[in-house]
């Protein structure tokens, strides 16, 4: 794999706590963390992140930026890697929901009628945290969770996404090892561009991949109210804009939660 120190875990509690206590002492620039099974893994704003051993993909992979680095847009960027490498591999129809899970169509329900858009599942999600260096640089902690297998229904907490797999897209299996080294292939590329041109180099090709089109959307904002209206821009920041009766609202990553507006 391009340079990339991989160790794997059997279990751990997070690899995103591992690998940033592995930065906090010191360099570990293209370090890898994969484990079998996570105690706790965790997604955006501290969801508890679930998956049966085998059941997923789990991993954490360290990279240093130069100081001044902007790493705003980090996340989507990182989505737009994963979306260039799982669709290198022929699993098509992939969309990305700001800011940092990827969607794919999910099972057909009896229900549903042959004519209904496909709705959308959850594949995957990202989670991106970052150390400070004394010398001034920053290493971002990229945490990447993809579901392979199916594993028993769960009961879902309300406006979570239904779970989707790769064995639900493909008839394709993906062993978890072979998935990765494509995975680093397209990171290495791309985290060297992003450090390079940050966000506005991936903005284009987010804006193509962004889930629901121009479907209104439901904005949780972080006192706990919503806000809907449609998506008419993401700015080079990676910050979504999103335009009300009231206005245009620019929703910043992290403080916000965006899903598809109930019909």
């Amino acid at each position: 794999m391009p340079g990339f120190q991989i160790e794997h875990l059997a279990t751990v509690d997070s690899t995103n706590s591992r690998l940033q206590q592995m930065a906090l002492a010191g360099a570990c620039h293209r370090r890898c963390l994969v484990a079998d099974v996570q105690t706790a893994g965790r997604g955006q704003r501290g969801r508890q992140w679930l998956a049966a051993p085998g059941a997923a993909l789990l991993f954490s992979l360290a990279w240093q930026f130069h100081r001044g680095c902007a790493l705003d847009g980090l996340s989507l960027a990182v989505g737009v890697m994963t979306l260039d490498a799982l669709q290198s591999l022929g699993i098509a129809d992939l969309r990305l929901k700001w800011p940092n899970d990827i969607l794919a169509p999910a099972p057909v329900l009896a229900q549903e009628s042959d004519d209904a858009p496909p709705t959308l599942g959850k594949l995957g999600g990202i989670l991106i945290e970052t150390v400070a260096s004394g010398d001034g640089t920053r290493t971002a902690v990229i945490g990447v969770g993809l579901n392979l297998r199916s594993v028993p229904a769960a009961t879902l907490s309300p406006g979570a996404l239904q779970p989707v797999c790769l064995d639900d897209l493909i008839s394709a299996k993906f062993e978890r090892d072979a998935l990765l080294e494509t995975l680093l292939v397209h990171y290495d590329i791309g985290l060297a561009r992003f450090a390079q041109d940050g966000f506005a180099a991936f903005r284009n090709a987010w804006w193509r991949a962004r889930a629901y089109g121009d479907a209104p959307l439901t904005a949780k904002l972080p006192d706990g109210s919503e806000l809907q209206g449609h998506v008419t821009d993401v700015t080079s920041r990676g910050a979504l804009v999103l335009a009300s009766d009231w206005g245009l609202h620019t929703l910043v990553s992290g403080e916000v939660s965006v899903r598809a507006a109930r019909s």
